[in-house]
């Protein structure tokens, strides 16, 4: 697997080096073959019994440790046993990213009694202004509840993330990013099965995914 994140990084490290990475795109959307609770937080540390099955191809198998906007220090594997929907985002993004968020938000609204059998999480690409304070006042913002998980990491444990999810960005001399918008649902284990791009895009397809998951 560590193997397998490095030749992913190298890659990633390639498509930096080219120009103009567009920050809307149109809407399309990939299927993807099978395979102590804090405050204010989705997440639970996953039983040793429940490491041992992760998948090879989940996201949880990374080690990085990860903030949230309660400042709470977290693994990935506490997202484990609920279905996930991840947007990366950052906060000090005008348009694209308040976009992205209100689809997630439209998702989480739709699951209606299901939504809390889901996770929400949103993960910044800006190590360097996206503290804990600044994500929990996007979250203030965006209208978002306590159901929903903000997250930064270092500038590595994001581009490798990123680079999981098929997110593609790149920081600008302003300090902001260009970047995909993409959509991402896990299943309970952590491994990507469906993904949408673009921002106002038809969600029904997710939906549908989401509440097969939480049957």
């Amino acid at each position: 697997m560590k193997a397998y994140i490095l030749l992913l990084i190298l890659i990633t490290m390639l498509y930096s080096c080219t120009d103009g990475i567009p920050s809307v795109k149109t809407a399309s959307q990939t299927v993807l073959s099978p395979a102590k609770p804090v405050k204010g937080s989705c997440c639970k540390a996953p039983k040793k019994a429940e490491l041992s099955r992760i998948p090879s191809e989940s996201i949880f198998t990374l080690n990085d440790t990860f903030t949230t906007q309660n400042n709470a220090q977290i693994k990935l594997s506490s997202l484990m046993n609920k279905p996930t929907v991840v947007g990366m985002i950052f906060t000090h993004c005008t348009y694209a990213c308040p976009r992205l968020t209100s689809d997630i938000k439209s998702i989480y609204k739709n699951m209606g009694s299901k939504k809390d059998q889901v996770n929400y999480v949103l993960i910044s690409f800006d190590t360097e202004r996206d503290s804990p304070e600044r994500l929990k006042e996007f979250a203030k913002e965006m209208g978002l509840d306590s159901n929903w998980t903000l997250l930064r990491g270092s500038e590595q444990s994001v581009r490798t993330l990123s680079v999981l999810l098929n997110v593609q960005y790149e920081k600008d001399l302003e300090g902001n990013f260009s970047h995909s918008n993409l959509v991402s649902v896990l299943d309970s284990k952590g491994v990507l099965k469906f993904q949408k791009e673009g921002l106002g895009a038809d969600h029904n397809e997710t939906l549908n995914i989401l509440q097969k998951f939480v049957q």
